[in-house]
């Protein structure tokens, strides 16, 4: 239970990193409002961070 604990909680940080990181990027690079549709992608980027970050967690253990 521990470990599955443990895989949600850097899926979670992943996510939350990637998001920060795409909202400064479009807060820095963009001037007008985000097209109709937007939040949708961020959603789905930031579950790709997430996913990524489970994969370098269980590359990290495996190693």
């Amino acid at each position: 239970m521990a470990a599955l604990l443990k895989l949600t909680l850097i899926y979670v940080a992943a996510a939350q990193v990637g998001l920060l990181l795409l909202l400064a990027y479009l807060a820095l690079s963009r001037r007008g409002p985000l097209p109709e549709g937007a939040s949708v992608g961020l959603l789905l980027l930031a579950s790709l961070f997430g996913l990524l970050g489970v994969v370098l967690a269980l590359v990290w253990r495996w190693v």
